[in-house]
């Protein structure tokens, strides 16, 4: 059954609007390595009926399992799901660009801060020669 009305019938408060795609809560439990249904009440501002049935039916439908202590977390399957619509790809790339921008600054040290260069006139350094260079001058006791 497809639901194109955007809302869904919550036991306790009535018709309630759809706030999160099921994508949506997937990506978030994979974000935080598990939730609970309080998580999903203040991301998404669901009811707390309304998370509970979205991670019950998100259960049985195999793309979490509970851990204990109202906890859940993704399955191989629900990997899969977040696979197939290309959320694990876009965060690996997210990552890696993220990694790309902190190796492509130039870093320099300022009264033992290792902070990022703005202009040309400051004395550059990569990362890895400022953090060695802040080590070198505590041991010395300069900083």
């Amino acid at each position: 059954m497809v639901n194109h009305q955007r809302i869904h019938y919550d036991v306790y408060g009535g018709w309630q609007p759809v706030k999160a795609s099921k994508i949506d809560v997937l990506e978030f439990i994979y974000d935080r390595d598990g939730v609970t249904s309080y998580d999903l009440m203040e991301e998404f501002e669901y009811t707390a009926s309304s998370a509970r049935c979205r991670l019950c039916r998100l259960g049985k439908e195999g793309f979490i399992q509970q851990m204990g202590a109202g906890r859940w977390c993704l399955t191989n399957k629900g990997y899969d799901k977040l696979e197939y619509h290309g959320v694990l790809k876009r965060k690996e790339d997210e990552e890696e660009r993220a990694k790309r921008q902190a190796e492509d600054r130039v870093w320099f040290i300022d009264n033992g801060r290792i902070r990022t260069a703005k202009n040309v006139n400051e004395m550059l350094l990569t990362l890895d020669e400022a953090i060695t260079a802040t080590r070198e001058l505590k041991k010395e006791g300069l900083l």
